[in-house]
């Protein structure tokens, strides 16, 4: 009998499409993976042990195999629920920056800034009460940091940002000195705050990095 290797790790779940009567497929951001499609059978069934996991904007440990052509679940423990609908702010944020990996996103590849980068994201939505300046800001940055890992920036000359907080090196592709911002993981509303005067230029060289993707 052919042995199939297990792999599990750490993955936050983007979407989910039903298939047939009783099926998902799924859009996973795996830590150790990379951005990979998977499928769970009988996962929309009421007796199914993996339904109430794998819902849309989990986050959670998840078990899988290697088919022929896709990824198959085989078990996942819930790490956070991701109850982002009763927030409706939150919500949307989440929706917008999990629709951009989805459209910028094509083949496995692993990138653990990105994960990371995502990872911080979610956590902080999830657990900080956040106002709608805090929470565009948020949407914001995370988006400067998912293109700049990404690699859709190109290099500009520095231009330091209103308030930046020191004069590092300038990050790809931004019009200001956004380096600060986007070339770590750290969030705070500190940091968000400082942001906000930034952000319009930042929306900008957002608009101009995805135009010039041609996705």
């Amino acid at each position: 009998m052919l042995m199939h290797h297990i792999y599990t790790t750490k993955t936050i779940i983007i979407r989910s499409i039903p298939i047939g009567e009783a099926n998902k497929y799924y859009f996973l951001l795996t830590e150790d993976l990379g951005f990979i499609r998977a499928t769970a059978q009988g996962v929309r069934l009421d007796k199914s042990k993996l339904k109430g996991h794998l819902q849309d904007f989990c986050f959670v440990e998840i078990s899988l195999v290697k088919g022929k052509d896709i990824w198959r679940i085989t078990s996942v423990q819930t790490i956070e629920a991701g109850d982002f609908i009763k927030n409706t702010n939150k919500l949307i944020a989440i929706k917008n920056v999990f629709n951009l990996l989805t459209r910028l996103l094509h083949g496995e590849e692993k990138n653990e800034a990105l994960f990371v980068s995502v990872e911080s994201f979610y956590n902080f939505l999830l657990k900080n009460n956040l106002n709608l300046e805090n929470i565009k800001n948020l949407e914001t940055i995370t988006v400067l940091r998912i293109l700049y890992y990404l690699g859709y920036f190109k290099t500009t000359s520095p231009t330091r940002a209103v308030g930046s907080p020191t004069e590092s090196s300038v990050a790809k592709g931004v019009g200001v000195d956004l380096s600060d911002f986007v070339k770590n993981y750290d969030l705070s509303l500190d940091i968000l705050d400082l942001f906000k005067k930034n952000r319009q230029t930042a929306i900008l060289d957002i608009n101009n990095a995805l135009n010039e993707t041609h996705l």
